[in-house]
């Protein structure tokens, strides 16, 4: 705690006052400084640059696939289906064709997976969605 006397001169208690709060300030930028970042086995997500890692190699993602592996890894364990996923990412309700979602869910997989046909990330649960693997959380 500081302590501010009326014995301090002006200069002296304002520069102790500038310091106060310049070190609160960092203190709170660093509390929330890793917060965007999704970290998980072999994988790390960064939602405010937009960047995948894996194993030390940059994935591009396109606008729409970023949005939905960055669902998924939000919320791992979660079972989303496939409407759910159209209505999330594309922010919109679909009535149609949700082809457009496994496609996509298959250009993810065949970026981020060692093997696209036997994913680890992104898993099938058949007859209902797709779900993030909560097993990778780092």
């Amino acid at each position: 705690m500081l302590v501010l006397t009326f014995e301090d001169n002006e200069d002296d208690m304002m520069k102790r006052i500038l310091s106060l709060i310049n070190t609160r300030e960092e203190v709170i930028q660093m509390s929330g400084m890793n917060e965007h970042l999704l970290n998980f086995k072999g994988l790390m997500i960064d939602e405010v640059q937009r960047v995948i890692i894996r194993e030390n190699q940059e994935i591009e993602l396109t606008y729409t696939e970023f949005e939905i592996l960055k669902l998924f890894a939000k919320h791992p364990g979660i079972v989303f289906s496939k409407e759910q996923i159209y209505d999330i990412v594309w922010k919109e309700s679909y009535s149609g064709d949700y082809n457009i979602v496994m496609s996509h869910i298959r250009n993810i997989r065949e970026k981020i997976e060692d093997n696209p046909s036997k994913p680890s990330y992104i898993q099938t649960v058949w007859g209902v969605g797709y779900r993030f693997n909560k097993n990778l959380i780092a």
